[in-house]
């Protein structure tokens, strides 16, 4: 009884701790990734994973950008090809692609095939710039980095909300 009693104790102090961090310290940093031949920026909270793109296999009668439903550990995602999806470039060719896994709490088993991740991207290294007038709701903001190099900070709930989204059949 006595060792249940100093792991409940542990779980509590540690719980506590991982609130004071969260609380005192704003996120200084997005994962940075490439789609479209675009930079973009995510908060790690929306991403599950980011994973190498397992075999896909396709959908009948799906739109070009849905490129299919990918079992990850036993849990199925729908596939979306972002630059595709967006109109920048055409889906791409099966290939080194990986797959932003949407975080669950937004209710959808969602993917973003993209072309490489970046890994972190410090913020303080970005300034910010004024957003375009035709942004979509789903682009929280826009940074230019040192490099002259753009990117595009997404809300990956607000993507994920949108009814052309979730409407990937034709």
């Amino acid at each position: 009884m006595r060792s249940k009693q100093s792991l409940r104790d542990f779980q509590t102090q540690l719980a506590e701790k991982l609130k004071l961090a969260q609380g005192s310290n704003e996120v200084s940093s997005k994962l940075g990734f490439v789609a479209g031949g675009k930079n973009w920026l995510v908060d790690l909270d929306q991403v599950n994973e980011v994973v190498t793109v397992p075999g896909l296999t396709e959908a009948p009668w799906a739109r070009p950008w849905f490129v299919g439903v990918a079992s990850v550990r036993g849990a199925l995602y729908g596939c979306t090809d972002l630059a595709a999806f967006l109109g920048l470039a055409e889906p791409m060719p099966a290939g080194e692609s990986r797959l932003l896994l949407v975080h669950p709490r937004f209710g959808v088993n969602a993917a973003l095939r993209i072309e490489h991740a970046l890994g972190l991207r410090a913020l303080s290294e970005l300034r910010p710039e004024p957003a375009p007038e035709a942004a979509a709701n789903w682009e929280i903001s826009h940074w230019r980095g040192a490099d002259d190099q753009r990117w595009v900070e997404i809300s990956m709930q607000n993507l994920v909300a949108m009814p052309g989204f979730l409407e990937a059949g034709l």
